[in-house]
């Protein structure tokens, strides 16, 4: 099957399972706090939806594609033409602020001159996003062909699909007396600071609960939705996560996600321990090399060991306070950290129970006190290659079951 033909029923699919009933459509105490700002996924499918389906089809009507070597120097060019966007974007914004300040001719040259090159930038960047986005769709393919993660008809399913962009930033909302994460809104990603801070205090006074408005890298929409605003290596590893997600969603493993926190948490962790391997496997074979700046793509808990001690120290104590009932205590505990990791030169916006709820949700992060990253990486060991790990732990279902295989492994091992 080609592989627009592939995308159209996968497509269906994600139709049918995921088309909202009204009662869906009605908003909670949450999202009409946080209305002005709402991020409407079902509107963002049908923007973007549609651009991939004509670059598919014109490619398939011209059938001239570019060669694999000029699609990687497409990708590269696409990225570094982001990165001078976001660059003119901030000497903008800065020659407007000067220009308000001073109210001179020379600041508002200077801001007309450097609008019209950001609109060539933002102009040169819509014109390779498909291209863009259609190579690292086909390498992290080829990759995991590579490791043998075709269906059983010898294709890569679900397809890869990806849409380069600014995913929203995620509201997330946790009760107040444990860190336990209850529920969470797509926000724009062009939420401002004191914005979110207003949100968030308005949750905390109106609704009762501890709230945060996050960043993400990416989201397992279809197309699956990965931020261009970094380097190539990591876009590659965030892409490969997301897809990951949405291959586990046919088999017991991703549709037990949402089943309990432990599970959401051992998807969570499994995807970046996989997204990260296949995304290396697909970055090498574009010609990357791994080995420049390889502290920076370390394991979370091993880039900063200070950093990770001082969270988990946190964590643990306001986990405690917490389970005695002393919520206030342990609120003003959290607020004391993020100013002495302020004092440290780490720059985190606010600590509170949602945040350590959504970050501790990835077991190798600092946030998290969960043995699950640890354990994941030692299922991860007792495998071939990563390819037969993804398959493995697809058909893991509860926490119960991961440790069972978990053990069986050891046991098998002679460890």
């Amino acid at each position: 099957m080609r592989r627009w033909g592939r995308r159209f029923v996968f497509l269906l699919l994600l139709l049918a399972l995921f088309v909202p009933r009204s009662d869906y459509l009605r908003l909670t105490p949450a999202e009409f706090i946080a209305l002005d700002h709402l991020f409407y996924l079902l509107e963002w499918e049908a923007r973007n939806l549609p651009r991939k389906w004509v670059h598919l089809l014109g490619n398939f009507a011209s059938r001239s594609t570019p060669s694999r070597e000029e699609r990687i120097e497409i990708l590269d060019e696409y990225l570094q033409t982001v990165r001078r966007a976001e660059k003119e974007e901030r000497r903008v914004e800065g020659a407007a602020q000067m220009r308000s300040f001073r109210g001179s001719g020379a600041a508002a040259k200077s801001e007309s001159v450097s609008r019209e090159y950001l609109d060539e930038l933002l102009e040169r960047k819509r014109e390779l996003q498909p291209e863009a986005e259609e190579t690292a769709e086909a390498e992290i393919a080829a990759a995991l062909d590579s490791i043998g993660l075709q269906s059983r008809f010898g294709i890569v399913w679900p397809p890869v699909d990806v849409r380069f962009g600014e995913p929203p930033t995620l509201l997330v909302l946790s009760t107040r007396d444990e860190i336990n994460m209850v529920g969470g809104v797509f926000l724009d990603p062009e939420i401002e600071p004191l914005e979110r801070d207003e949100v968030e205090r308005r949750i905390y006074e109106e609704l009762g609960y501890a709230a945060y408005v996050d960043d993400i890298a990416g989201l397992a929409t279809y197309p699956n939705m990965v931020s261009d605003t970094g380097a190539m290596r990591s876009i590659i590893r965030t892409a490969a996560h997301e897809w990951l997600h949405s291959y586990w969603f046919f088999h017991p493993f991703g549709r037990a996600y949402f089943s309990s926190p432990e599970m959401t948490s051992l998807n969570e962790t499994a995807a970046t321990l996989a997204g990260n391997e296949i995304g290396d496997i697909a970055f090498e074979r574009m010609g990357g090399d791994l080995s420049e700046n390889a502290r920076r793509y370390a394991e979370g808990y091993r880039i900063d060991p200070n950093f990770t001690a001082f969270m988990r120290e946190t964590r643990l104590e306001a986990d405690r306070l917490l389970a005695e009932g002393r919520t206030d205590e342990a609120e003003e505990y959290m607020r004391e950290r993020q100013w002495g990791l302020r004092l440290r030169g780490y720059y985190i916006r606010k600590l509170n129970q949602a945040y350590f709820a959504f970050r501790g949700r990835y077991a190798d992060s600092p946030a998290s006190v969960s043995p699950v990253g640890e354990q994941m990486r030692e299922y991860r060991s007792y495998m071939s290659d990563i390819g037969e790990f993804v398959r493995s732990i697809s058909k893991v279902s509860t926490p119960e079951e991961f440790e069972a295989r978990l053990e069986h492994l050891r046991d098998a091992s002679g460890g």
